[in-house]
């Protein structure tokens, strides 16, 4: 049986992410063949929303350093369990029912990561300017690594748990969401979008800002660019010559 482990970032959530969880459990009660575990990251909260993940069967980290999107998302990846890893918002923008179709395609195995696109399946969230900088990012993205996406920055992606275990993350924020699709390349795993809906917030603030975030945005991109996503090349050892390996080709994206 494969293991999930569902990991949800919060900060000042409480208006949301009883919604979130409901959702889940209502997918992962009829999900088969799979053990899933959900890990809500309080990050610095001042409200409800820790108590509110536990009631609802949760298991909540706290997050005891700096705060931000990719601070909580580290720290969920290092208290899970799971093979597979996906991460969802909890202003309740993602569809939880929509889980099934990105397990699915995960399940090919030269498949690293599958990222949800709004661009195919529409945003409620969207503003012009949102929407044109999403645009801008996910096409600067694919010039300095050679992979187009149409919709990079959103933040419901189902990934390979070596894809995290096997680089140093460093990301703090929002820019996370390049570091994973990079190093997934790097891996020599295929990225692929599959159509996803976002709701409009549910309640609460956005954690996000344009401007801030759009520029570490774009400065993450630049620098993995610089560093370079080609996979390497994995060594095998040759049979009865464990000390001679001969390489193998990866999987391209």
């Amino acid at each position: 049986m494969t293991k999930v482990s569902v990991i949800i970032p919060a900060r000042n959530e409480e208006a949301n992410l009883a919604l979130v969880l409901g959702d889940l459990n209502a997918t992962i009660a009829k999900l088969k063949g799979y053990e899933i575990e959900v890990i809500v990251v309080d990050d610095h909260s001042t409200d409800r929303t820790a108590e509110i993940g536990r009631s609802l069967g949760a298991r909540v980290v706290q997050n005891p350093g700096p705060n931000g999107k990719g601070m909580a998302l580290r720290l969920g990846f290092e208290s899970s369990a799971g093979e597979i890893l996906a991460m969802m918002d909890a202003d309740h923008s993602h569809r939880a029912e929509e889980l099934p179709r990105f397990l699915e395609a995960i399940q090919d195995p030269s498949v690293g990561l599958v990222i949800g696109s709004r661009v195919v399946g529409g945003s409620e969230e969207y503003t012009h300017i949102r929407a044109l900088g999403n645009v801008f990012l996910s096409a600067t993205l694919g010039l300095c690594t050679g992979r187009y996406l149409s919709d990079a920055l959103n933040g419901f992606k189902v990934f390979r748990r070596d894809v995290f275990t096997d680089f140093a993350y460093t990301s703090r924020a929002f820019e996370i969401e390049i570091e994973i699709i990079a190093n997934t390349l790097r891996h020599g795993y295929r990225v692929v979008e599959i159509s996803s809906h976002e709701r409009a917030r549910a309640g609460g603030e956005a954690k996000s800002r344009v401007v801030r975030h759009g520029t570490r945005f774009l400065f993450r991109i630049l620098w993995e660019g610089i560093r370079g996503v080609k996979p390497q090349v994995v060594l095998a050892a040759p049979k009865g010559d464990p000390a001679r390996p001969e390489p193998v080709e990866p999987a391209h994206s």
